[in-house]
């Protein structure tokens, strides 16, 4: 959290601050007492995100979010969709985040009110050195219609309409289990690299996705391979509350059974 806020500045810190014993930031409590892939610890961690964001800067020497949408979202033909507010061609189209807060709802984040955010000046950070700069584990601003043709070029091996962003081996790899037990830990039992692997999204099918929740946000992407269908869902202010079958909230599981059961299954 204190590396998030720091990292909002047009001096942030650098993942070396953070990670590395004399660093400015760094303290022993963020590792835990596990050796790395011991399969008796899972951690889910946004951290993990930003190192993958910074290491996509390193090796290709651009942004995170340059690179996203020159490689990835543009060519999907997801032209609304960004990590950076600034590119949004239409910040009236960006919607608020909300949470219930004692029977109120309280404004979160984006809440921009039509004016567009004064940008941070980060023309001075080079490619790798901060890897949170845009909010690579969960800062996207999309719509589920945009999301659909991100899962979809997944459950075709990688591409969608014609364009080809991973090959399938890439696909391959990223949706094979890397880590798995018996029951639900922090409400995983298996993950894929980066991709959450679970029965309890429809109970007895295993579907592969990730989940978002911040600031009054809940949502999730989440298919079958074998039964070639998807569930996206985003939902804004909800009154929610722990769920039956470990991964999801009530609110959550409310919404994934009737998608399911009145559009898929029809």
């Amino acid at each position: 959290m204190v590396f998030s806020k720091a990292s909002r500045k047009s001096d942030p810190p650098t993942m070396e601050d953070l990670l590395v014993p004399y660093g400015s930031l760094y303290v022993e409590s963020l590792w835990s007492s596990f050796k790395p892939g011991d399969p008796r610890c899972f951690a889910y961690s946004n951290l993990g995100s930003m190192i993958v964001a910074a290491l996509v800067e390193r090796l290709s020497g651009e942004s995170f979010d340059e690179y996203c949408r020159d490689h990835i979202l543009r060519p999907l033909g997801m032209t609304v969709s960004d990590f950076n507010v600034q590119a949004l061609a239409d910040i009236n189209r960006l919607g608020v985040i909300y949470s219930l807060q004692e029977g109120q709802f309280i404004s979160g984040v984006d809440d921009c009110k039509g004016v567009m955010p004064e940008p941070i000046d980060w023309s001075n950070v080079a490619p790798g050195t901060n890897g949170s700069l845009f909010g690579p584990q969960g800062g996207l601003r999309t719509n589920a219609r945009e999301l659909s043709k991100f899962m979809l070029a997944f459950m075709q091996g990688g591409s969608f309409n014609g364009t080809s962003i991973l090959q399938p081996e890439t696909v391959e790899l990223m949706l094979s289990t890397q880590w798995e037990q018996e029951g639900n830990d922090q409400g995983f039992h298996a993950i894929g690299l980066q991709f959450h692997i679970t029965d309890d999204f429809i109970p007895t099918k295993r579907m592969f996705g990730h989940g978002g929740s911040a600031y009054g946000l809940y949502s999730g992407l989440y298919f079958s391979r074998e039964e070639d269908f998807g569930i996206i869902f985003v939902t804004n202010g909800s009154n929610a509350s722990d769920g039956t079958r470990g991964s999801f909230n009530n609110v959550e599981e409310a919404l994934i059974d009737t998608l399911y059961e009145m559009v898929v299954k029809k």
